[in-house]
This record gives structure tokens, C-alpha cells and sequence, in this order.
């Protein structure tokens, strides 16, 4: 009897048991004793779930809370709402930096919803951002060697330079180490609302590479009048032509608003094509946009009809 009691002889516990029935040794533990791990654990998955919700509501931004909520549902097999939670938390990792956290999470909603086409879309997303985010960082360095000091660019600005031409056709189209190539190759400049750009007929050699704000073509008209063809905004390109293939502008441009503009000029151009590893591919992003072509043969148009 003696050595029984040593080592809590009693009541015998039926196998089938589970913490909190009666007859378990646990069954006198106080409700609130219990963790979240461990009513999860105890598959007590509504409750856990009311734990944490509230928890939520206290701090929404606790990550790991989400990540334990959407455990919960799938024990419930509430899958929507599980995908929904590891969904917000792989944004937020990708917000923060932590793409491959983020993918993961969006592959582990993918076997729960094989069906959800949305998740496809959105793990390609994140894999973009941060084949884009190593791209940046080689871009800001070349945007640093555009202005930089000499023209008063600070970090701040130089990321909202960046902002702009992120979803640009140059962007889209060249590596980071040609972007590189050709962002320290050009001079950042700014002009303010109704400065001359560049005129018709000009052979100046350079183009721009519009970073924000509105420049419009215009020609004069017989009397003198002034006749706008078009505007050109963010990530447009004028001046392949007078640049590249050595011809004129083919229209007045004149800044709309205030306009900030990367250019390159002939001495630019060179610099960029030294040791290039791919020169031709190069030369046709720049000039692929074919605005001072278009923009010529619809002033053509214009005075012969």
C-alpha cells in the first residue's frame, strides 16, 4: 500500500481518457492553466481559437498569433480561413523583406486550396518583388552616380526616383548590371513648368528618360499658332532619335509641369557601351518606345493634309 501511494497508486486511469475528463489525473486543472499550444495540442480547436482571436484584437500585427490562428482552423478544417490568415502573414513577410517566408506560406495555403488560382498569382508576385528588390538596390547606386550629391539628392529621394521608374519599359527590359550601366551613365535634371526642353529641328545629341512630371510636343502652325501633339509622363522616352540615330527633334517639348529627368548624352552613351556585355540589346531598349519616330511622321501627317 506504502509503495503505491509513493508513487501515486490510485484510481486507475482508463486508456481512452483525455486531459479534463473525469477520472484523468489533469481533470482538476484550472481551464485558464491551459496554453494555446496546449489546447491545440488537446485538439480544443474552438477554443483556442477564441484565445487567440482575442489576442488578435489586442495586437493584429503579432505574425505568429495569425500563424497559430490558421493552425487552429485547419484543425477544423476550416480551410478558407486558414489560407486567409498564412495569406496576410506571407504579405506582410514580403512587405518586410522575407520573400522566400512569404512564398513558403502561400505554398502551404496552395495544398489546402489547390483550386485557388489567386495564390498561383500572388506566389509569381512575390517572386517578382524580390527578383525586383535585388534589381533596386543596384539601381539606387547607379540613381546615386546620376545625382548624388551634385544635385542635392537625398536617400529619401533617390527611393522615390526609383519609385517612379520601377515599372518603366527600361526597368522591365534591362538587367540590374545594365541598369546600373546606364543610370551612373546619366545626369539627373529637373526643369521647371514651361521650360524649353528641346526644339524642333534641333540636332542636339542627347534623349531623356522622363522620371515624373508631364513634357508635351508641340509644333507652330501657320500664323504661329501652337498645336500640342502629345505628353509624354513616367518611364517615356524622348530623343532616341537625335541620339542614337544621329537626326533632328522633331518637335518642340516644353515641361507641362514641373519635370524631373534623367539624360544621357552622346559622351553617356559611350560610357555605357565600353565593355558591355551586350550592346545591341542594349541600344534597342532605349530606342524600342519609338516616340521621335511616331512623333515625326505624325507631324508629317499634320502639314500635308
Amino acid at each position: 500500500m506504502g509503495i503505491k501511494n509513493w508513487f501515486g497508486g490510485g484510481a486507475k486511469q482508463d486508456p481512452g481518457q483525455k486531459p479534463g475528463q473525469p477520472g484523468h489525473p489533469k481533470a482538476g486543472r484550472k481551464e485558464e492553466n491551459y496554453t494555446i499550444d496546449d489546447l491545440i495540442v488537446l485538439e480544443r480547436y474552438d477554443e483556442a481559437v477564441e484565445h487567440l482571436k482575442s489576442k488578435i484584437k489586442l495586437n493584429p500585427n503579432d505574425l505568429h498569433m495569425h500563424l497559430k490562428l490558421a493552425e487552429a482552423y485547419i484543425g477544423l478544417k476550416q480551410y478558407d480561413r486558414a489560407v486567409d490568415e498564412f495569406g496576410y502573414v506571407a504579405e506582410e513577410y514580403a512587405q518586410d523583406g522575407f520573400y522566400e517566408k512569404g512564398i513558403a506560406l502561400l505554398s502551404k495555403a496552395q495544398k489546402l486550396a489547390p483550386m485557388d488560382q489567386s495564390l498561383r498569382f500572388r506566389i509569381e508576385r512575390i517572386q517578382r518583388e524580390k527578383s525586383m528588390e535585388n534589381v533596386r538596390a543596384i539601381a539606387l547606386e547607379g540613381l546615386r552616380q546620376a545625382g548624388g550629391e551634385k544635385a542635392s539628392t537625398s536617400a529619401v529621394e533617390l527611393k522615390r526616383l526609383w519609385h517612379y521608374l520601377a515599372t518603366s519599359s527600361v526597368v522591365q527590359h534591362l538587367n540590374g548590371d545594365q541598369i546600373k550601366r546606364l543610370f551612373s551613365s546619366m545626369e539627373l535634371v529637373r526643369a521647371d513648368k514651361d521650360a524649353i526642353l528641346a526644339e524642333e529641328g534641333s540636332r542636339e545629341s542627347f534623349l531623356l528618360l522622363i522620371v515624373n512630371g508631364v513634357v508635351e510636343a508641340y509644333f507652330h502652325q501657320e500664323g504661329g499658332k501652337e498645336m500640342t501633339m502629345r505628353t509624354y509622363t513616367s518611364g517615356d522616352i524622348i530623343g532616341e532619335g537625335p541620339l542614337l540615330e544621329r537626326g533632328a527633334w522633331p518637335a518642340h517639348f516644353r515641361a507641362q509641369e514641373p519635370v524631373v529627368a534623367l539624360k544621357l548624352t552622346r559622351e553617356g552613351l559611350e560610357k555605357t557601351l565600353v565593355g558591355n556585355p551586350d550592346p545591341r540589346n542594349f541600344l534597342e531598349v532605349l530606342r524600342e518606345q519609338h516616340n521621335d519616330r511616331d512623333l515625326a511622321a505624325t507631324l508629317r501627317r499634320l502639314r500635308t493634309a
